[in-house]
């Protein structure tokens, strides 16, 4: 019955007409030669589209491959240098490469443009305020004219397909079935026994087809690489002090070392034609699945000299451009590494806004082509790093990104179990687990800072501790290896007391456990008495966990300096001091606010934590390069443990007899003096335009409101009539100090006072 609803006369007609793929280089599909002419509203049908047929000039319909034969620009005010650039130059995609994506959540930039791939008349991008998503990222679009309406463009926009990729579902073409109750895990199990053959390809296939919009897009991209000794400085730098995230310094400089031999004078140059080639053969080699290249005997550097140089993929270029946008966010604007003889200060804001702009595009030709690979998951770890460090706190743009990062990982099965097999080196085994585990930490914290569940959960994924091998032994390769393997313990951990990036991940594995179950009795509905005995149970594990570390990672309150320890390895040890003292700040106030427990020994552990903070804060000279890390401290344990501490000594100060400042009175004078240094520190932070939080805002607020109210002093009685005071002979010593609101009121007092005396050496 429903063949009859639709006409005959209609379904040939339907059948015979297919819509025109072909799109036009500002993202529009092609419009037919009448329609374009006319500048009306094509359907974009073939072989005649609607309007056509309606008009009787079905012989005139055609979609002309190239109807301009000049390229058009977009009209902008340049001087009178620009307009005399050559044709074959890459202004028109510098002029559009900051469009293609929304800027980060950080204030208006004012400084000037930078050397890197920008040419000195650039001026710096309006930077948005407002965060958008992947969604909006993936259809923003250079700035091309157009002869379409406003509304003919928005009908062209409803009218745009999905990926190809999203639809076919590439994939998941190569990922086993997650556990025997996906519904494809019986053919995974039986369809070898029957004679079919699974596919090897973990993603687009090489026919996959790119359009000329992505190729333009990914030479926009290549043209902030202009200047490659700049950028192999940055990363220089990066590596000689952070020593990384979870890339080690071998690989990048296995990447970069071909990137610039292979494309160097590409890339210098400039050349729009040479960078479309570039871009092109880039998509060429992204769209090749990684899985082709790994097996049990994969040398690490060979792998890594497999995706650079005239394999170049586009996952590489986005690891590069992020290290770098990481690097600038840690430093200040005054490091010496943005000075140079012979040109003026490059503004780090800027830098860091265009680089991270690119590093988004990069993610976005992923996701489009739903690319999922170890490069990919490497690459949106450190990309989500960045993301985050340059928005809000807590806001709910950071919550979803960290959110796509952990269903990456789900999807890619690092929650299960992760060991060398026929497809999976050792480096690559090790390399996941190290990212799992910190993905899973980033995920606890991230949880406990915003006061939600967790994503991930130690139910349902197998974690696994990386072995303690520093950059260069993870890349070594047979005795090397093994020699490496020897210089470990029994449990994996080096003998030589380093505190490494693999340290660290295999500590807070064990930390970020506990951290959990503190969530769920935190934020679960148990019962009190189940609250109370689970408590008890984390504190002693947690207690034994401190015990059972290695000497040199047991953190105390010396100063930095007696450490003698690298910047990095300082910054670890505080991580670690901290974490271990909120793991009891979170079960204590747990306790208070679920069971009603006394507070003394959540106020005894704050005290701990502050003190520990304000180190940290008379150690800033030593940990200066590492920005975002020291205001992740400051906010997640400074200012809780502060804010405990003030409320505290405002209720001692108004309650002198209370009970509470009886039995654990605190030294008035210090703490204010600690409070008032850490406010100061948090309007440092506050006054950084690409590290505002509100979080920081509030604690300052909170905090400094506390302080004005405990040492405002209380309004002063009149001693006229008062003679109950013995009169000492001196005015100056019986005169009562007035209430020094401001500062008039206290000069006017200082000038009434008579300092007349014989001599400071008679004052004994």
């Amino acid at each position: 019955m429903t063949g009859n609803i639709f006409p005959a006369r209609f379904q040939a007609g339907h059948r015979d007409r297919t819509l025109n793929t072909n799109y036009r280089r500002n993202g529009k599909l092609q419009s037919c030669e009448p329609c374009r002419k006319g500048k009306l509203r094509c359907d974009h049908m073939t072989p005649t589209c609607g309007r056509c047929a309606r008009r009787n000039k079905a012989n005139q319909c055609v979609y002309h491959p190239a109807p301009l034969t000049k390229r058009a620009i977009v009209p902008t005010p340049t001087s009178e240098s620009e307009t005399t650039s050559p044709p074959d130059t890459v202004q028109p995609l510098l002029q559009s490469v900051e469009g293609f994506l929304p800027a980060p959540v950080v204030t208006p930039l004012t400084a000037t443009s930078l050397r890197v791939g920008v040419p000195p008349s650039q001026p710096a991008p309006v930077v948005s305020s407002q965060a958008t998503g992947p969604r909006a990222r993936r259809h923003s679009l250079p700035a091309q004219p157009s002869a379409l309406t406003y509304e003919e463009q928005s009908i062209e926009e409803l009218r745009r397909p999905l990926p190809v990729a999203h639809v076919r579902g590439d994939s998941i073409l190569r990922l086993p079935a997650a556990g025997f109750v996906h519904h494809t895990a019986i053919l995974d199990e039986y369809e070898r026994s029957i004679g079919i053959q699974q596919s090897n390809a973990e993603g687009p296939t090489d026919s996959t087809s790119v359009s000329s919009l992505y190729i333009e897009r990914g030479a926009a991209v290549l043209t902030l690489l202009k200047e490659p000794a700049i950028f192999q400085r940055y990363l220089d730098k990066w590596f000689s002090f952070g020593r990384g995230i979870i890339l080690v310094e071998p690989m990048i400089q296995i990447w970069t070392s071909g990137l610039w031999a292979t494309w160097g004078k590409t890339l210098r140059e400039q050349n729009l034609k040479e960078l479309r080639r570039m871009s092109e053969k880039i998509w060429q080699n992204t769209l090749k699945p990684v899985s082709r290249l790994l097996n049990r005997h994969t040398k690490p550097r060979e792998f890594c000299a497999a995706v650079t140089g005239e394999n170049l993929r586009w996952e590489v270029v986005g690891i590069v451009l992020t290290l770098v946008a990481l690097l600038c966010d840690s430093l200040s604007d005054v490091d010496p590494i943005f000075c140079s003889k012979d040109a003026p200060l490059e503004d780090r804001a800027t830098l860091i806004l265009r680089t991270h702009n690119a590093s988004e595009i990069c993610i976005g030709f992923c996701e489009d082509f739903a690319i999922v690979n170890d490069l990919y998951l490497w690459f949106l770890y450190e990309n989500t790093t960045l993301y985050c460090s340059l928005r809000t706190r807590g806001s709910f743009e950071n919550w979803k990104r960290s959110g796509i990062l952990a269903t990456a990982m789900i999807f890619f099965n690092l929650h299960q179990e992760i060991k060398v097999d026929d497809n999976t080196p050792f480096f690559i085994a090790e390399l996941r687990k190290r990212l799992f585990v910190c993905a899973y930490v980033n995920d606890k914290y991230s949880a406990i800072y915003n006061g939600r569940p967790p994503r991930l959960t130690r139910q349902y994924c197998m974690l696994q501790c990386p072995l303690d091998l520093n950059d260069e032994q993870l890349m070594s390769e047979g005795p090397e290896l093994e020699l490496a393997m020897q210089s470990l313990d029994e449990e994996g951990w080096n003998l030589e007391a380093r505190v490494q990036r693999s340290t660290f991940a295999r500590l807070f594995m064990h930390n970020s456990l506990l951290a959990e179950e503190i969530l769920e009795i935190s934020l679960g509905t148990s019962p009190h008495e189940e609250i109370i005995g689970r408590a008890a149970d984390i504190e002693r594990r947690a207690i034994e966990l401190h015990a059972s570390l290695p000497e040199f990672l047991r953190v105390d309150d010396r100063p930095f300096q007696e450490l003698k320890r690298p910047p990095i390895e300082l910054l670890y040890m505080a991580y670690i001091r901290l974490d271990t003292l909120n793991h009891h700040f979170l079960l204590q106030r747990t306790l208070v606010k679920k069971i009603g427990a006394d507070s003394s020994k959540l106020l005894a552990i704050a005290q701990e934590m502050f003190s520990f903070a304000v180190l940290l804060i008379n150690n800033l000279s030593i940990l200066r390069d590492f920005q975002i890390d020291i205001i992740q401290m400051l906010t997640m344990d400074g200012i809780p443990s502060a804010s405990i501490i003030a409320v505290e000594l405002l209720h001692q100060v108004q309650n002198p007899t209370s009970a509470s400042a009886l039995a654990n009175p605190l030294p008035r004078s210090t703490t204010i003096q600690e409070l008032s240094v850490f406010v100061a520190c948090l309007d440092s932070v506050h006054c950084k335009p690409a590290h505002t939080s509100h979080s920081v805002s509030r604690g300052r607020k909170f905090l400094r409101k506390i302080l004005d109210t405990i040492l405002e002093p209380p309004p002063m009685r009149s001693t006229t009539d008062d003679t109950s005071a013995p009169n000492m002979g001196d005015p100056s010593l019986t005169s009562p100090l007035p209430p020094l609101g401001n500062d008039g009121d206290f000069m006017r007092w200082l000038d009434s006072m008579d300092f007349e005396c014989e001599s400071w050496v008679n004052m004994t």
